[in-house]
C-alpha cells in the first residue's frame, strides 16, 4: 500500500490513547484532572477519526460530521475545565457551550455542503459552511481559557500550585499561538485548520498528560 495519508493521525492517536490509559490507572481522579482526560479523549477521537477518513477513505459526510462534532466540544469543554481548575466555575458557565451546539445542531441539515478537499500524510482539508463563523467562535473560548490561567498562574502562592498551572498554561500557549500567527501569516492554513490545530494540539495533550500526573488536589480546591 503507497497511500500513507492519515498516517499521522494513527500516530497521534495512539500516543495520546497511551496518554488515556496512563492516566486511568496512575493518577489521582479529582475532579479537574477527569475534565482533562476527557479533553484527551476529544484529541484521540478526532485523530482516530481523521484517519478513518483519509487512510481508510471514509470520506463521507456523515463520518466528517462525527469529526466536526467531537472537535468543536473541545473549546468550551477547556474552558470549562479552566474555570473548574481556578475555582471559578458557576453555574451559569454551563451556557459556554451554547455555539458548540448550535454547530452540532445546525450541520446535519447541510451535510451536503460538507466535504474532503485534501487528505495528506500530514492533515486534511475540509469544505463545511459558516466556516468564518465557526473559526471565531472556536478560538474565543481558547483565549478565554488562556486568560483565566495566565492569571491564575500570576495568582498562584502554593509553589507547586504554581507549577501546574504554568504546565497548563504552557500547553494553551504553545498549541494554540502558533497556530493563530500561522493562520494570519497563510490565509490557507484555514482550509485545514482543524486538522493541523490537532495536530499540534499534540503538544496540548503531551502538556495535558504531564499535568494531571502533577495535580494532586486538597478536599478545599474539591470544593471549589
Amino acid at each position: 500500500m503507497n497511500n500513507y495519508d492519515g498516517i499521522i493521525s494513527l500516530l497521534i492517536a495512539c500516543i495520546e490513547f497511551v496518554f488515556i490509559i496512563n492516566l486511568l490507572i496512575f493518577t489521582e481522579k479529582n475532579t479537574t484532572n477527569k475534565l482533562v482526560l476527557g479533553i484527551v479523549a476529544v484529541l484521540f477521537i478526532y485523530q482516530f477519526i481523521e484517519f478513518l477518513i483519509c487512510f481508510v477513505g471514509l470520506h463521507n459526510q456523515l463520518m466528517i460530521y462525527f469529526a466536526f462534532l467531537d472537535i468543536t466540544l473541545l473549546p468550551p469543554f477547556g474552558l470549562y475545565t479552566v474555570l473548574k481548575y481556578s475555582g471559578k466555575l458557576k453555574s451559569h458557565h454551563k451556557y459556554i457551550f451554547i455555539p458548540a451546539l448550535f454547530f452540532i445542531i445546525y450541520y446535519p441539515f447541510v451535510l451536503e455542503q460538507f466535504a474532503v478537499t485534501k487528505c495528506t500524510v500530514l492533515y486534511a482539508s475540509y469544505n463545511y459552511p459558516l466556516g468564518e463563523v465557526y473559526g471565531i467562535l472556536y478560538y474565543l473560548p481558547i483565549l478565554g481559557s488562556m486568560i483565566i490561567l495566565n492569571k491564575k498562574w500570576g495568582s498562584d502562592t502554593d509553589v507547586l500550585q504554581k507549577k501546574n498551572t504554568r504546565l497548563f498554561f504552557f500547553g494553551y500557549l504553545f498549541t494554540f499561538l502558533p497556530a493563530m500567527i500561522i493562520a494570519i501569516l497563510i490565509p490557507s492554513f484555514m482550509s485545514a485548520v482543524e486538522s493541523l490545530l490537532c495536530k499540534l494540539a499534540f503538544v496540548f495533550a503531551t502538556f495535558l498528560f504531564i499535568f494531571v500526573l502533577k495535580n494532586k488536589t486538597t478536599k478545599k480546591q474539591e470544593i471549589l
